[in-house]
């Protein structure tokens, strides 16, 4: 990572969002340009590819996505291993960025892809996006893992001795890499071809901003009335 216009690509996956990122973020703070791209990689996936309802919901993400960062998000359809190298290779990137996934298909599929990589001389670096500790921190004294929630938050979360990690902010300098052949997020093709979504789209949106907005009213109202409103759906303030 020598360079300082050498790319950097951040490959988003269940992390559709610039806060509290912190792949992007370690990117960012490579000072060189960043290239943003999601795969849909239904080979991989098998019989674990999205459902309708679900690739609506990540198309609608994805274009959120794409407008936070100002149109510089790249989408492509295949097989991930095959599309990281060959766009790696094809820009010259020395490091791709990602957040960690934990999946057991996906967790095999990535240990791959690092190896494949790391031997094409492209860094790798990957991050717990999503979870307050990592599964292989937590775990008994004789090292397997809590099969019992009680003790696994008294013993395992609690007395653990780590803080979680404080929330990143978004970042505000970067340069976006604008690279040609990859698509928009409208090419893959997500959205149903008959709209029976219309309901789930009255009721919800998707996108970053949008679920900052509901955090932030849970906060304001919901949070209050946990303690009872866990268990009681008819009640408006369940619905956070």
């Amino acid at each position: 990572m020598s360079d300082s216009k050498t790319p950097v690509i951040v490959w988003f996956r269940q992390d559709l969002r610039l806060h509290d990122n912190p792949a992007l973020d370690a990117a960012v703070g490579m000072k060189q340009p960043i290239l943003p791209i999601y795969i849909m990689d239904d080979e991989n996936a098998g019989d674990r590819c999205p459902g309708a309802a679900s690739r609506w919901w990540l198309h609608q993400s994805l274009e959120s996505l794409n407008d936070s960062l100002d149109g510089g998000l790249l989408c492509f359809k295949g097989n991930a291993e095959e599309v990281l190298l060959r766009l790696a290779k094809n820009i010259g990137a020395d490091a791709v960025f990602w957040n960690r996934c934990y999946e057991p298909w996906r967790i095999d599929r990535d240990k791959s892809i690092k190896s494949k990589l790391q031997k094409a001389n492209i860094a790798v670096r990957s991050f717990n996006g999503s979870l307050l500790f990592e599964p292989w921190n937590i775990t008994k004294s004789d090292g397997d893992p809590y099969k019992v929630f009680t003790p696994f938050f008294r013993n395992g979360c609690l007395e653990n001795g780590d803080e979680p990690r404080r929330p990143m902010p978004a970042p505000e300098d970067y340069e976006l890499y604008r690279e040609r052949g990859g698509e928009v997020p409208a090419d893959l093709e997500l959205m149903p071809k008959i709209d029976w979504y219309e309901g789930i789209a009255d009721r919800w949106t998707p996108g970053e901003n949008a679920a900052r907005k509901r955090l932030d009213e849970f906060l304001d109202e919901g949070l209050k009335h946990y303690a009872e409103g866990r268990d009681r759906p008819d009640q408006p303030f369940s619905g956070f």
